[in-house]
């Protein structure tokens, strides 16, 4: 079958949606980097100039697929939120888990929503500023409900603070490079531990 035939079968968001999934399933077996615009339209069955006029450029077409992996995450730490917890440690956990939990589960495509880089003349979408102010959000609520004496500036620094934190733990475990016989997990156990009791001594001092 050509490619003209392919073209009359598939509409945009049909091609959009196989390019998508193509990138993704190329994910589980290797990295970003290794990809390229040729590969993927092959993979699809389409010329590469097809997926440029549909995505704009290469990197909007990787950042399309990295806005639906920030969009599951984002889920997943939902899911979590809507959890009943004993205390606030144990409900910071349970989001640092799910975090780290779902970057090793697809750990290429969760390097590729913080890894990518794009152009001066690619300008990050605004949808994309919504999925990650909804991720910092989402944790500053949490926060919120769980230290609220915290004025709304350092709750804004808090959230990020608690979110710098499970990232880079996580970044260095899928990169095996912890240099430790503790698993990730018990670090990340103790991790929350000091943060959470960091910020109720801090939240202490606001009251």
């Amino acid at each position: 079958m050509d490619t003209m035939a392919r073209r009359k079968e598939h509409s945009h968001q049909e091609i959009r949606l196989m390019a998508l999934d193509a990138v993704e399933q190329l994910l589980t077996q290797e990295e970003y980097t290794s990809l390229s615009l040729r590969r993927i339209a092959s993979q699809v069955g389409y010329a590469p100039s097809t997926l440029i006029n549909l995505f704009g450029s290469y990197n909007y077409l990787l950042l399309s697929v990295s806005a639906r992996v920030l969009g599951r995450l984002l889920e997943q730490m939902q899911l979590v939120c809507q959890q009943t917890f004993t205390s606030g440690e144990q409900q910071l956990l349970a989001l640092g888990k799910a975090y780290a939990e779902f970057a090793h589960i697809q750990p290429q495509a969760f390097r590729l929503v913080f890894a990518l880089h794009l152009g001066p003349e690619e300008p990050l979408p605004e949808s994309q500023q919504q999925l990650i102010a909804e991720l910092i959000g989402l944790l500053e609520q949490q926060l919120g409900d769980l230290l609220p004496n915290l004025s709304s500036s350092k709750l804004a620094l808090a959230s990020r603070s608690f979110w710098s934190s499970i990232h880079g733990l996580t970044g260095l475990a899928l990169d095996d490079k912890l240099f430790s016989q503790v698993s990730w997990l018990q670090l990340l156990t103790f991790q929350v531990h000091l943060w959470w009791t960091a910020m109720q001594q801090e939240e202490g001092a606001c009251s």
